[in-house]
């Protein structure tokens, strides 16, 4: 990327594919999203064949990345991520990070003064440049701002390169080089001092002169006035000082007093830099690191402090605020005497220390680092007068009244980052030889850098130790937090702290939500929380006034603030409903739950788990009410799962039962939830242990329809098998009726069509018997599916007409979607386009009239069918992606490949054959893998009718051949005619040639 693209050594074209691989690399190993690709390749407006072709660029890269292996290869290093590109790297594999890494490297060997250190890795940094950043690609928003980075990091590392020679005695070469440099660009202050610096090094002082003179000329042709570094120049063009009068006044000291860097530190280089371009500004000098204890907020700041201490002429101090809490009036007594002031001039009085050290640092370029403040007040009494002055802060809190402050919070650390961390600390040959173990073990630190270090320590001090064994003992203890502890570092402490300074309220919130479990939750659940937990038991009704029930959630809100701003929860963001939803790290949650054992009676976290479950409970029924299931489901899967292990811990099986059967009726439609089929387990658990065989039947039947969602037709029909038997001793013929429904699906899917229509017969019967005018609907809607994959159409449609009949009759909107939808693609089938197109347009009002984004991406998939069938193409093609998008976000993998599979077609339509033959590729992979036989012959129909464009008359004829056979094997006559009669016109067009 430091030049012209290259990959491995050979040019990279064309254009578009340089900028979309130079993108992807300046992101990488992150989710690219198309539209930031758009906006790269095309900055004024994209034309209107952009999808297809961004999508002939991605897959000309990936062929230029992993020539060898299929496009959708889970082996790919550029995969596709729910509408987003990502590239999978190591860093160290192109020039842009290793040229960083290098020179950053470079730049700390040189502030240690390891100079020849610093010299090699500069040198070698540099050497990677062949040209500009990225001189071939093309320049949107996202590139200009990554290029114009890496000049800049381009120019500083020459600037510290130049830097080393001097101080390596290299005197010449520095000055030929700087000069050269200053040549470009006179007003580069920084060039400017260095060549001063050499120029009167070598006894050139005149020339130095002119060098200072000139540059200072051209910043005031820019209106800028000289900045530290070129005044300190300007110091060494002094004579030669005589010798200092006995009674002259000393000059003013400059303190350094920094803490010294920790050598292993690691990661956080966007945190860094954003903090030394916040300290080194013109405006909002002061910055205020906030985060959780044990999060390395100290550590960070001490390394950012030691960036910019250049920047500050006048000296940096440093006070440790926990130490001595409360003494503005003594750290001030030190900050003075660290600048110059005699103890005896030192004022006695807090204010008058306070207008000493404003009035010292006036007019002075300081650096002061306040570690551990407390509070705002604290901080306010230290800060210095002068607006050259920097303030850098730590603080557990956010602290909201501190005016002009540039808040920056610090997160836990990534994978990376905490692996690097180990590494560094134990030796690279120890976790590389045991990485499972390395992984687990950083799996119990959640990313908080002192359990790292702790862990870490504990390594090195026992090097009889593996890392497989504190793991182990890690995991089996009861607490983590136990082991989270070496010397004076001791995660449980440090979590205390925070939580002693919270209030009763926001503690007992927090202690509430650990001990439930609960990862994601929203003001109004802590609410419900404080509420329930807070109930008498001879008084449980709910609230019963508006003052009340704007009481209780204020309560709510302000307890969540609280943990906010003590660090104890953190903020996840807004959901669907746009609600603000917090979760608590998971050291501080396990440490949360240590005191709600020693400070809750059972008595109370049972009042507040029922509350939880009664709220659960009302909230999927008001979702119903407002017709948002979907996005409820979503929002709330996590916490219903922890609410149904917390009931089975004490053995309410019923209440257990009932939510999760609510859960997963609102889930069927989502099957790619986990959430979805770990809540239907887990109520198939609960009503064995309460011996309710009626209700395990359903969780039963519900289980064997999440898995026919994702195509595992044999799992499918075990459960539904089990289910059926059930209900059949049970005697209840009305839900037997509807198991045997769901199981003919499975069995016409497959090809075992005579088997589907015998067990529909029977649900027909049983409908009949039991009155259930629902299963009635279901069972002539799946007959009609039935009997229009042999072609019997006229019998399709009447059974799609009485489907829809009762539907209609008894208010199921939902089984009127499906029994509409299903007689459009019907009458597709018959050519009958108009039609059919009136009816999904009609399917889509009520699918979203009811907010059912399952059934919408059904419809949409069929619309956009028909549409390409009646040349509506750019409808057809905004239809089916809306419907691939549907589906992925639900986890619909067997709808996913279905709708793909239309987007090929439309594609191949287009004449865009390479990502026609792309998705095609994943499609076929897809049901593969799903074992879909139908999808198969379906994907290889059109892979045929792909082939016959492109002109491969014979790779069209094996194509059209398979689909025939396996179309043949599923019963599916009408399919198999329309592949015959393409397999002919292949074979005749093979024998005229």
């Amino acid at each position: 990327m430091l030049g012209a693209t290259e990959l491995d050594g050979a040019p990279v074209g064309p254009r578009q594919v340089r900028t979309v691989l130079a993108v992807l690399l300046s992101k990488a190993n992150q989710p690219v999203p198309m539209e930031t690709l758009i906006d790269e390749l095309w900055p004024d407006r994209p034309p209107q064949s952009y999808p297809a072709v961004l999508q002939g660029r991605i897959s000309a890269l990936r062929k230029l990345l992993c020539p060898d292996l299929p496009a959708r290869s889970a082996e790919h290093v550029l995969r596709t991520r729910h509408g987003c590109y990502l590239l999978d790297v190591d860093p160290r594999q192109f020039d842009a990070t290793e040229f960083i890494r290098l020179t950053e490297d470079g730049r700390d060997a040189a502030e240690a003064g390891e100079y020849l250190e610093a010299d090699h890795l500069l040198r070698t940094g540099l050497a990677l440049w062949r040209g500009s950043a990225l001189q071939d690609t093309g320049r949107g928003p996202l590139l200009s701002g990554y290029a114009g980075g890496l000049e800049e990091r381009r120019l500083a590392a020459l600037e510290q390169g130049f830097g080393v020679d001097i101080a390596l005695g290299r005197l010449p070469e520095a000055i030929t080089g700087l000069t050269e440099l200053l040549n470009r660009d006179p007003s580069q202050e920084n060039i400017a001092a260095l060549l001063v610096d050499a120029l009167v090094k070598v006894g050139r002082r005149t020339d130095a002169k002119a060098v200072f003179d000139s540059t200072r000329s051209a910043l005031a042709g820019l209106g800028a006035a000289p900045g530290a570094r070129l005044r300190w120049a300007q110091t060494l063009l002094d004579p030669v000082p005589k010798a200092r009068p006995l009674l002259m006044p000393e000059a003013p000291a400059r303190p350094a007093q920094l803490p010294p860097r920790l050598p292993d530190f690691v990661g956080r280089a966007e945190l860094l830099d954003r903090i030394r371009a916040e300290l080194t500004g013109p405006y909002n000098r002061l910055v205020l690191l906030s985060g959780p204890g044990g999060v390395g907020k100290s550590t960070l700041a001490v390394r950012a402090a030691h960036l910019v201490r250049r920047e500050f002429d006048g000296g940096q101090v440093a006070a440790d605020l926990t130490a001595e809490p409360g003494q503005p009036a003594e750290v001030l007594r030190r900050f003075l005497l660290a600048l110059g002031v005699d103890e005896e001039s030192v004022p006695v009085g807090f204010l008058e220390r306070q207008q000493l050290w404003r009035s010292r640092t006036a007019d002075a370029r300081v650096l002061v680092l306040l570690d551990g403040a407390r509070d705002e007040a604290q901080v306010r009494a230290l800060l210095p007068g002068g607006s050259g002055c920097a303030v850098l802060v730590t603080a557990r809190r956010r602290m909201l009244g501190l005016a002009g402050a540039v808040t920056i919070g610090v997160g836990a650390f990534t994978g990376q980052e905490a692996h690097e961390l180990l590494t560094r600390i134990v030796g690279a040959d120890r976790v590389a030889g045991a990485p499972a173990a390395a992984e687990t073990l950083l799996g119990h630190c959640a990313g908080l850098p002192l359990a790292v270090r702790i862990v870490g320590a504990k390594l090195g001090a026992r090097p009889h130790e593996t890392i497989d064994e504190l793991a182990t003992r890690i995991g089996a203890g009861r607490s983590r937090l136990a082991e989270l502890r070496a010397g004076d570092l001791d995660v449980r402490a440090t979590i205390g702290l925070s939580y002693a300074e919270c209030g009763p309220q926001p503690r007992r919130a927090l202690r509430l939500l650990a001990a439930l479990g609960l990862p994601a939750v929203s003001r109004a659940m802590i609410s419900r929380l404080l509420e329930s937990a807070g109930q008498d038991t001879a008084n449980t009704e709910k609230t019963d006034s508006p003052e009340k029930a704007a009481d209780t959630e204020d309560a709510g809100r302000d307890a969540a603030e609280a943990l906010v701003e003590a660090q104890l929860l953190q903020v996840r963001g807004r959901d669907a409903f746009d609600q603000v939803r917090y979760q608590p790290h998971d050291l501080i949650a396990e440490f949360a739950r240590e005191r709600a054992e020693l400070e809750e009676t059972p008595r109370t976290l049972d009042r507040a788990l029922r509350g939880m479950l009664d709220f659960a409970l009302d909230g999927a029924g008001s979702a119903a009410a407002k017709s948002s299931l979907a996005l409820w489901s979503g929002e709330e899967a996590e916490n219903v799962v922890a609410l149904l292990y917390a009931a089975l811990r004490r053995g309410w099986w019923t209440r257990a039962w009932t939510l999760a059967d609510t859960f997963g009726a609102i889930c069927e439609t989502r099957p790619g939830l986990r959430s979805a089929h770990s809540a239907t387990v887990l109520g198939l658990v609960a009503a064995r242990w309460a011996g309710d065989s009626r209700s395990a039947a359903v969780s039963l039947r519900r289980l064997g329809n999440l898995h026919w969602h994702q195509a595992r037709a044999g799992t499918a029909l075990r459960y539904f098998r089990a289910a059926a038997n059930r209900f059949t001793a049970l005697g209840d013929e009305a839900e037997l009726g509807h198991t045997l429904v769901l199981k003919s699906d499975v069995l016409a899917e497959t090809g075992r069509a005579a088997e589907a229509r015998e067990i529909l017969t029977e649900a027909l019967t049983l409908a009949e018997k039991s009155g259930d005018h629902q299963l009635h609907g279901v069972a002539l809607d799946q007959f009609g599916c039935v009997f229009s994959d042999a072609g019997e159409f006229d019998s399709a449609d009447r059974c799609f007409l009485g489907a829809l009949r009762l539907a209609r009759e008894f208010g199921d909107e939902r089984s009127a979607v499906s029994a509409i939808k299903r007689r459009a693609d019907l009458l597709r089938r018959q050519g009958r386009y108009d039609q059919s197109g009136t009816l999904l347009h009609e399917a889509l009002v009520i699918t979203r009239r009811l907010g059912d984004p399952h059934w919408e991406a059904h419809v949409l998939r069929s619309l956009g069918e028909t549409q390409r069938y009646t040349g509506y193409l750019e409808d057809a093609g905004a239809n089916l992606r809306r419907s691939l998008e549907l589906f992925t976000e639900h986890g619909h993998r067997h709808a996913v490949a279905y709708s793909l599979r239309g987007l090929a077609d439309l594609h191949a339509q287009l004449r865009a054959y390479e990502p026609a033959a792309e998705a095609l590729a994943r499609c076929r992979t897809l049901f593969e893998s799903l074992g879909d036989r139908r999808g198969q012959a379906y994907t290889l129909r059109s892979l045929g009718a792909l082939h016959v464009r492109t002109g491969r008359l014979a790779d069209a004829e094996q194509a059209l051949t398979d689909a025939l056979a396996i179309s043949e094997a599923l019963s599916l006559r009408w399919f198999a005619r329309d592949v015959a009669r393409a397999l002919n016109q292949v074979r005749n067009s093979l024998r005229a040639e």
